[in-house]
């Protein structure tokens, strides 16, 4: 099925002539659905038997008169379409422009605006329910609550100051406890938008550790299927080969890099050079040991502030006497039934730990832009207290002002519109 969508104050006058229907579209019912016929306009020759439905302003997503024509789902019937109501006047919708007109006509916020965007990208179930819930407003929410709040206690200050002498007085010391319980609000928000940020971009884990330490059978073992090439020789993969996996509703970018020694030639060089950024851009590194060879110190260091877990790999041939096995280790074969298994387990831990056990813990869905801002309100109200503790109530007062700015840039209050043009571009066209 095609769905063909015309929002605007002409909508129904632009989709008239194409319509046939018990009765002219300017007389249908708001939002029922009708079967209509489709017709050229310049001969009124059928094009299709489809589905019609009239939504007038402002109960439309838009808040605008908006009609929307099902019909079969040929990419050249709704080219046509598309074609014939340009000619009647209508334009190609920009990408996001439905959802950015359901901003502009006061329909939602920009906070909602976004998990629309949020929604249409989410790549698992986990992020579409974390998604749907903030397109329902729970963010913006929790925002506008928020920003309440911040009104208030500015409003008190700046009474203050402006009328010192009609014994309009506040207790810094209560205005601080306020400004902290705040804080807390801030801070669980912020730690709960990241959560969603992790569960809808993924997290990236990379497979490291010498060369013939089983990386690449690990990997593939891990995907379910052969996506990095296996042999005897060691120093097999000279790139990082990637993957993709989903673990505790979140997916997951696994990463199969080339063993870090001593290069053999500058193919090995560049290899090993790239392996080192793997590392770097990774959120959980899975360093792999072989436990049937000889242990030796590895020539390279894994970032200590990133989660490690080790795997010890070819559990099923029989241990070296030299070989390290630490209490930590996981042991892992990639022959031997449900020989992953407790790598995976372990997996899971790691990424719940960055995304949430589970729904039920404090998480919403937010982007990147909305996890900064929260990030940087928080950081403004943190500046306050400390400042109206010690310092004049007018510096207190600069800090509160750009928490504000802060809170109102996420609920698309007074927002600029290359801020819009930015966060809009991002949509599909047809939203």
């Amino acid at each position: 099925m095609a769905i063909v969508r015309i929002s605007g104050p002409k909508a129904i006058d632009v989709a008239s002539p194409l319509i046939r229907a018990r009765s002219a579209l300017e007389d249908l019912e708001s939002h029922r659905l009708t079967r209509v016929t489709v017709v050229d306009p310049r001969d009124a020759s059928p094009i299709d038997e489809a589905l019609c439905v009239v939504m007038r302003a402002p109960g439309s997503y838009t808040g605008e008169d908006t009609v929307e024509i099902f019909s079969h789902g040929s990419p050249t019937l709704a080219r046509m379409v598309l074609d014939r109501l340009i000619e009647q006047g209508a334009r190609p919708a920009d990408p996001g422009e439905f959802t950015r007109r359901a901003f502009l006509n006061g329909r939602i916020d920009l906070s909602q605006a976004e998990a629309v965007a949020l929604l249409i990208s989410a790549r698992t179930e986990r992020a579409v329910v974390l998604s749907a819930r903030a397109v329902r407003g729970e963010l913006s929410g929790r925002i506008q609550a928020i920003r309440e709040s911040l009104v208030r206690i500015v409003a008190r200050l700046e009474v203050a100051l402006d009328f010192p002498d009609d014994e309009v007085r506040v207790d810094p010391a209560e205005i601080v406890h306020e400004i902290n319980s705040l804080g807390d609000d801030i801070d669980r928000l912020v730690t709960a938008s990241r959560r969603g940020l992790t569960v809808h971009s993924g997290l990236t884990v990379a497979l490291v550790g010498a060369p013939n330490a089983g990386k690449s059978s690990l990997f593939n073992a891990l995907l379910g299927r052969d996506r990095a090439i296996v042999t005897p020789e060691a120093g097999t993969t000279r790139d990082v080969v990637e993957g993709h996996i989903v673990i505790a509703g979140v997916p997951i970018r696994l990463l199969d890099t080339a063993g870090l020694g001593a290069p053999r030639d500058p193919i090995d060089a560049e290899g090993m050079r790239r392996a080192r950024l793997a590392i770097e851009e990774s959120d959980v590194l899975i360093e792999v040991v072989d436990g049937s060879a000889p242990y030796t110190r590895p020539t390279f260091d894994l970032q200590a502030d990133k989660p490690r877990v080790m795997a010890l790999a070819k559990s099923d041939l029989k241990p070296h006497p030299a070989a390290r096995c630490p209490e930590e280790g996981i042991f892992t074969s990639v022959v031997t039934p449900g020989g992953v298994d407790g790598l995976m387990a372990r997996l899971h831990l790691e990424v719940a730990e960055k995304s949430g056990k589970c729904l039920g813990e404090d998480m919403v869905g937010a982007s990147t832009r909305q996890v900064e801002l929260l990030q940087t309100l928080g950081g403004c109200v943190t500046r306050a207290a400390q400042a109206l503790s010690t310092l004049p109530v007018e510096i207190g007062l600069v800090e509160l002002r750009g928490a504000l700015e802060a809170a109102s840039s996420l609920l698309g209050v007074e927002v600029g519109e290359a801020v819009l043009d930015e966060i809009f571009s991002r949509f599909c066209v047809g939203k």
